[in-house]
């Protein structure tokens, strides 16, 4: 009788756990997707939308030279007119080091 007892409660507690497992697998799969997900808006609300400023194209456009050459510069020579100019600037030039051209971040060009 003792036997019966201790295999029904052993198989009630496996059931149990069974049962409880897949809840929380999927509760860490929709956050990590959650994560996901607010990681990609933090990203975008980091950097300003600087497609118009001429100095991220500037840095940019050295960037992917220095990407291509397989260097990368010590110094800019650059006149800003203001540290947004010089934050753009910099912002483009890390794009194009990594290979993207133009202001695209969910795309890159890589020859």
């Amino acid at each position: 009788m003792k036997i019966v007892f201790t295999t029904i409660a052993a198989t009630a507690a496996l059931a149990m756990a069974l049962t409880a497992m897949p809840a929380s697998v999927a509760g860490a799969q929709e956050q990590r997707r959650d994560d996901s997900a607010q990681q990609r808006q933090t990203t975008q609300v980091q950097h300003p939308d600087y497609s118009k400023n001429k100095f991220y194209a500037l840095g940019n456009r050295e960037g992917y030279q220095d990407y291509q050459k397989k260097t990368q510069r010590t110094t800019h020579n650059h006149s800003y007119r203001n540290d947004d100019d010089r934050k753009a600037h910099d912002y483009g030039y890390q794009q194009g080091l990594q290979g993207q051209r133009g202001y695209r971040p969910d795309t890159t060009d890589r020859h």
